[in-house]
């Protein structure tokens, strides 16, 4: 009775012992019974025999498999007809802009206005590997090449006014997304925070440079460099504060939290001071109840969020101290 008693007993653990997870003194008890019985060693054998696990592990991938290059094979079909849908405008087009003596001019506009549908519908579908990657990249492109045939077209110069800002704008949204899928070493893998937001700064100063060309405003660029640069401040001393700075996180929110009030207080007379505008920045400085107007409620707008921020600011500070101090006292 002792022998099936013990018997049962590893025939237990031999799951655990297979895995490597029992205690060392079950791991001891279960070889020392081994080494005396024949039945316990043929049920070890069996389980390490894993033979049928890796047939079921074959049989589940191909299973997958099959399914995934059914599921790839719909998505091209999908994929393959909507690109046929979007030729048929494009015939039409081209029959129309022959028939009626036009040649090729306002055609190339059409065809470009369905590449852009196509990066949309028809490349998410037909790439089966990086497909955002693709598809924003043909939607960049076809977007781009859009703008070039109708300012080609219209015979306009406004070409790089229209595509820079329009890459800003996707550089703002995307590039965080896609500075992550982009492999990197080194620095630029340890920085790619300050990677986006200097390729975002710089096309923001190509947005004032293409506009620069189109102005015939005078002292445009003195006063354009200087106030994108000002306002670049605010977003650039967070960025710093909350990604190169150890401080703690409350710390760190407080501080935000003051810059960002103390920036809205000093933003119109700084703008004042760059425009030479000697009146708004006095109006800007001033609170005169008597003459309530624009400028009056600015101040008083500018006063309220200082009221504001500042007290929060403090308080987010000093909050954050003392969590980081009894967090030091507690460890």
């Amino acid at each position: 009775m002792e022998q099936n008693f013990n018997c049962e007993l590893v025939q237990d653990l031999l799951p655990l012992y297979q895995d490597q997870i029992c205690s060392t003194f079950s791991r001891t008890v279960v070889e020392e019974h081994l080494r005396e019985c024949p039945d316990c060693q043929r049920i070890m054998q069996k389980l390490q025999d894993n033979r049928y696990d890796r047939q079921l592990l074959q049989e589940k991938n191909n299973i997958l498999e099959a399914h995934a290059r059914k599921e790839r094979k719909k998505t091209f079909l999908i994929g393959s007809s909507i690109a046929g849908i979007l030729t048929i405008p494009v015939i039409v087009c081209l029959i129309c802009n022959l028939a009626i003596g036009h040649g090729l001019d306002w055609f190339f506009i059409v065809l470009a206005a369905l590449l852009l549908t196509a990066s949309v519908s028809v490349v998410p579908l037909m790439v089966p590997e990086h497909t955002v990657l693709w598809t924003l990249g043909c939607f960049t492109g076809s977007l781009l090449l859009l703008l070039f045939t109708i300012c080609l077209y219209t015979g306009g110069n406004w070409f790089f006014l229209a595509s820079v800002p329009v890459l800003f704008g996707l550089s703002v949204l995307f590039m965080p997304y896609l500075i992550r899928k982009i492999p990197l070493s080194g620095f630029l893998a340890r920085h790619k925070a300050l990677l986006v937001m200097a390729w975002d700064t710089l096309w923001l100063y190509g947005v004032i440079l293409v506009c620069g060309f189109h102005t015939a405003a005078a002292d445009y660029w003195r006063i354009a460099l200087q106030i994108t640069t000002f306002c670049l401040l605010l977003p650039w001393g967070f960025f710093l504060i909350i990604r190169y700075t150890k401080l703690q996180t409350q710390i760190k929110a407080g501080v935000c939290t003051i810059l960002g009030g103390l920036f809205g207080v000093v933003v119109n007379p700084v703008i004042a001071l760059i425009l030479q505008d000697r009146e708004r920045f006095l109006a800007c400085t001033s609170l005169e109840f008597a003459l309530w107007n624009e400028n009056t409620v600015n101040v008083i707008t500018a006063l309220t969020i200082a009221a504001i921020t500042l007290p929060a600011g403090i308080a987010l500070i000093v909050h954050g101290f003392l969590k980081q101090r009894r967090h030091h006292h507690t460890s």
